[in-house]
């Protein structure tokens, strides 16, 4: 799977997990309002209280094994100040010209290095 790819799901799946907690908030905050109602409600809310939790839990494993399959296609670079680009825009989610300012490349090497890196990791995982 390429560097891209992986970056796209993680940031789905964070999205994803992000949306579920809030939906459990809300929904444990709806089952303390109205625990006193009827029992099928309270019954439907732990059972979808229950889901929700099963779903983050999958989610975040999930996730985990995405964050490590990016960081092993980084690691697999050949060169050192590829490695660090990628690293610093797909894991730090830093913007070209941070990366270039903070390794004192000019902007359009940045993106060539970032270029060889990706076109490397293709020819790795065919």
């Amino acid at each position: 799977m390429s560097i891209k790819t992986l970056k796209a799901q993680i940031t789905q799946l964070q999205a994803q997990i992000w949306r579920n907690s809030q939906y459990l908030r809300h929904t444990q905050k709806q089952l303390a309002l109205i625990y006193r109602a009827t029992p099928a409600t309270g019954h439907r809310s732990r059972q979808q209280i229950r889901a929700l939790r099963v779903a983050i839990n999958r989610d975040s494993r999930a996730l985990e094994a995405l964050n490590q399959a990016l960081r092993a296609a980084i690691d697999n670079q050949a060169s050192p100040q590829i490695q660090e680009i990628l690293t610093r825009r797909y894991i730090g989610d830093e913007p070209f010209a941070a990366i270039a300012a903070a390794m004192d490349y000019d902007l359009r090497w940045v993106y060539r290095l970032h270029a060889r890196g990706l076109a490397a990791e293709k020819k790795i995982t065919r």
